[in-house]
Protein backbone atom coordinates (compact mmCIF):
# COMPACT_ATOMS: atom_id res chain seq x y z
CA UNK A 1 0.00 0.00 0.00
CA UNK A 2 1.41 3.04 -0.96
CA UNK A 3 0.05 6.52 0.60
CA UNK A 4 0.35 9.70 -1.97
CA UNK A 5 0.21 13.09 -1.46
CA UNK A 6 2.10 16.51 -2.23
CA UNK A 7 5.13 17.17 -1.07
CA UNK A 8 5.99 20.28 1.57
CA UNK A 9 8.27 22.00 -1.09
CA UNK A 10 5.55 21.45 -3.47
CA UNK A 11 3.01 22.52 -1.56
CA UNK A 12 4.87 25.65 0.00
CA UNK A 13 5.27 26.33 -3.50
CA UNK A 14 1.80 26.35 -5.36
CA UNK A 15 0.73 28.40 -2.54
CA UNK A 16 -3.22 27.26 -0.85
CA UNK A 17 -4.42 24.17 -2.47
CA UNK A 18 -8.15 24.72 -3.40
CA UNK A 19 -9.31 22.09 -5.37
CA UNK A 20 -8.51 18.32 -5.72
CA UNK A 21 -10.20 16.00 -8.50
CA UNK A 22 -8.99 12.27 -8.02
CA UNK A 23 -9.56 9.46 -10.16
CA UNK A 24 -12.11 6.89 -8.25
CA UNK A 25 -11.71 4.10 -6.10
CA UNK A 26 -11.13 1.19 -8.39
CA UNK A 27 -9.46 2.86 -10.78
CA UNK A 28 -5.70 1.79 -12.63
CA UNK A 29 -2.93 3.87 -12.48
CA UNK A 30 0.40 3.27 -14.01
CA UNK A 31 3.82 4.83 -12.45
CA UNK A 32 3.81 8.08 -14.54
CA UNK A 33 -0.15 8.39 -15.36
CA UNK A 34 -2.31 11.35 -13.77
CA UNK A 35 -4.16 10.05 -10.78
CA UNK A 36 -5.27 13.21 -9.55
CA UNK A 37 -5.64 16.99 -10.86
CA UNK A 38 -4.26 19.75 -8.19
CA UNK A 39 -5.37 23.42 -8.16
CA UNK A 40 -3.67 26.18 -6.31
CA UNK A 41 -3.35 29.81 -6.40
CA UNK A 42 -0.14 29.89 -8.90
CA UNK A 43 -0.47 26.28 -10.16
CA UNK A 44 -2.92 24.00 -11.63
CA UNK A 45 -1.77 20.69 -13.09
CA UNK A 46 -1.51 16.67 -12.79
CA UNK A 47 -0.44 14.51 -9.59
CA UNK A 48 1.06 11.90 -11.34
CA UNK A 49 1.60 8.36 -9.67
CA UNK A 50 4.78 7.30 -8.12
CA UNK A 51 3.90 3.49 -8.35
CA UNK A 52 1.63 1.12 -10.32
CA UNK A 53 -1.42 -0.67 -8.98
CA UNK A 54 -5.30 0.12 -8.04
CA UNK A 55 -6.77 3.50 -6.31
CA UNK A 56 -7.72 1.71 -3.23
CA UNK A 57 -9.05 4.79 -1.19
CA UNK A 58 -9.31 8.76 -1.71
CA UNK A 59 -9.50 10.61 1.77
CA UNK A 60 -12.58 12.63 1.19
CA UNK A 61 -11.51 14.76 3.72
CA UNK A 62 -8.81 16.26 1.43
CA UNK A 63 -11.25 16.10 -1.39
CA UNK A 64 -14.23 18.50 0.57
CA UNK A 65 -10.94 20.65 2.10
CA UNK A 66 -8.10 20.72 0.08
CA UNK A 67 -6.06 23.53 2.19
CA UNK A 68 -5.97 20.69 4.80
CA UNK A 69 -2.54 19.74 2.18
CA UNK A 70 -1.33 23.32 3.20
CA UNK A 71 -1.68 22.71 6.72
CA UNK A 72 0.39 19.51 7.01
CA UNK A 73 1.22 17.87 3.58
CA UNK A 74 2.41 14.59 4.55
CA UNK A 75 -0.21 13.49 6.95
CA UNK A 76 -3.35 15.60 4.59
CA UNK A 77 -2.50 12.39 1.90
CA UNK A 78 -5.05 11.98 -1.35
CA UNK A 79 -4.89 8.50 -2.39
CA UNK A 80 -3.79 5.06 -1.67
CA UNK A 81 -2.67 2.79 -4.52
CA UNK A 82 -2.79 -0.83 -4.06
CA UNK A 83 0.82 -1.18 -5.50
CA UNK A 84 1.74 -3.97 -7.19
CA UNK A 85 5.47 -3.74 -8.52
CA UNK A 86 6.27 -1.45 -5.22
CA UNK A 87 9.45 -3.34 -4.60
CA UNK A 88 10.79 -2.58 -8.14
CA UNK A 89 9.10 0.78 -8.33
CA UNK A 90 10.55 2.13 -5.32
CA UNK A 91 14.06 1.42 -6.21
CA UNK A 92 12.72 4.66 -9.11
CA UNK A 93 12.15 7.12 -6.31
CA UNK A 94 14.22 9.68 -5.53
CA UNK A 95 14.55 9.07 -1.34
CA UNK A 96 13.71 11.93 0.71
CA UNK A 97 16.87 13.20 1.87
CA UNK A 98 18.29 12.46 -1.93
CA UNK A 99 15.78 14.69 -2.98
CA UNK A 100 16.32 17.72 -0.73
CA UNK A 101 20.13 17.50 -1.26
CA UNK A 102 19.16 17.44 -5.12
CA UNK A 103 16.71 20.31 -4.94
CA UNK A 104 18.17 22.03 -2.00
CA UNK A 105 19.28 25.09 -4.40
CA UNK A 106 15.76 25.35 -5.27
CA UNK A 107 13.90 24.77 -1.79
CA UNK A 108 16.49 27.35 -0.78
CA UNK A 109 15.86 30.14 -3.31
CA UNK A 110 12.11 29.91 -2.66
CA UNK A 111 12.54 30.15 0.85
CA UNK A 112 10.92 27.07 1.49
CA UNK A 113 10.67 24.84 4.54
CA UNK A 114 10.95 20.98 3.00
CA UNK A 115 10.87 19.71 6.98
CA UNK A 116 7.50 20.18 7.33
CA UNK A 117 7.36 22.24 10.36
Amino acid sequence: MAKVGVTEPAQAYAGEVIFVKVKEVGTRVERGAILATVESAKFMGPMRAPVSGNISEVNAEVVASPSLINRDSYANWVVKISADRLGEELKLLVPGTEAAEKYKQTIDEWGIDATGG
